[in-house]
């Protein structure tokens, strides 16, 4: 990828604080479990995944709400140390920012409740005040954090100025299906891809042509953990990228890492492969550290992982 690249790289999402707790095992339901420890930290997949754009090498803009108390302020100034442009985070007085309880276990599973705060308040009239934002992007880079209309709206309207659309519909809503958002590229995780198809995995390979009819996209890629991902393109077809082996310690914003790495792999012109081995690469380093936006590596680290792994994990296309 070149090192003189710097997409313009446009999120609309959500921004949360998160409290993370780290115990032995996940609660059943009805169970009560200790946390060993707490930790509290910036999140929300909107700014997780602009984060992931940034430290991977995007020139990223983020549109989306705080709430008008200590936790917005702070995560302003944050943004901007890490270089990530604001201007179209709006504070909302009255409501508070975003927040996330998150569980996770010694094997690196994790469990979360989420109270959108702010993120709801965000509205088509904001995306109008941020429309150059969009409009002058070399990609828009969308989750379902924020309200599903919004998340429409603003897929048409970088639809509408030449703008791909790469979009992670997660959490996933069943109302998306049926919602009409224009998207270039979808990134999915397994069970995403079966609610958005009623296919599993194995059966998306060989009906490539129908699923991405279905789809509404041009690509779909469904990442699957420590199994490889899979991607299925017109043009390239169907092939699948084998992430590197690691042993996780926190999975935690390990999909949001991913979809920052690849659209700003993507948006510089890499092609499609070792666009997905540089997000693969990104994500597994991402559950190696303890945190969500702390654990995010940055593009140098990206890019030697990658390359020391790539015998192993780029599989033949």
């Amino acid at each position: 990828m070149s090192e003189i690249a710097l997409p313009a790289i446009t999120v609309v999402g959500s921004l949360n604080v998160d409290h993370t707790l780290r115990v032995a095992h996940l609660p059943a339901p009805g169970e009560t479990v200790t946390a060993r420890s707490v930790t509290t930290s910036f999140g929300g997949k909107g700014a997780n995944q602009a984060v992931a754009a940034a430290r991977a090498g995007g020139r990223v803009r983020l549109i989306g709400c705080v709430g008008g108390d200590d936790h917005g302020a702070r995560y302003l100034e944050y943004l901007g140390a890490e270089g990530i442009d604001s201007a179209g985070v709006v504070t909302v007085l009255g409501e508070p920012t975003g927040s996330a309880v998150i569980a996770v276990d010694d094997a690196g599973e994790n469990s979360i409740v989420v109270n959108p705060g702010a993120n709801h308040c965000l509205g088509e009239t904001h995306l109008k005040e941020g429309a150059a934002l969009i409009e002058g992007a070399a990609a828009l880079l969308l989750q379902l954090e924020c309200p599903l209309g919004v998340v429409k709206r603003a897929a048409q309207m970088a639809h509408a100025g030449g703008v791909a659309v790469i979009l992670n519909p997660s959490p996933w809503l069943d109302t998306f299906r049926e919602a009409g958002v224009p998207a270039d590229v979808l990134i999915l995780n397994e069970s995403e891809a079966r609610s958005l198809t009623g296919r599993d995995v194995a059966a998306l390979g060989p009906e490539s042509e129908a699923v991405l009819a279905e789809a509404k996209c041009a690509i779909l890629i469904v990442t699957r953990g420590a199994d490889p991902t899979l991607v299925i393109a017109g043009r390239e077809g169907c092939f699948e990228v084998r992430p590197p082996a690691v042993i996780p310690v926190d999975t935690v914003g390990a999909g949001d890492t991913f979809a920052g790495a690849f659209a700003v792999a993507h948006s510089e012109g890499t092609p499609l492969g070792a666009a997905v081995e540089f997000a693969n690469a990104a994500a597994a380093l991402a559950t190696l550290r303890a945190g969500t936006q702390d654990a995010i590596p940055h593009r140098d680290e990206i890019r030697e992982f990658a390359a020391s792994t790539r015998g192993a994990t780029l599989e033949d296309q």
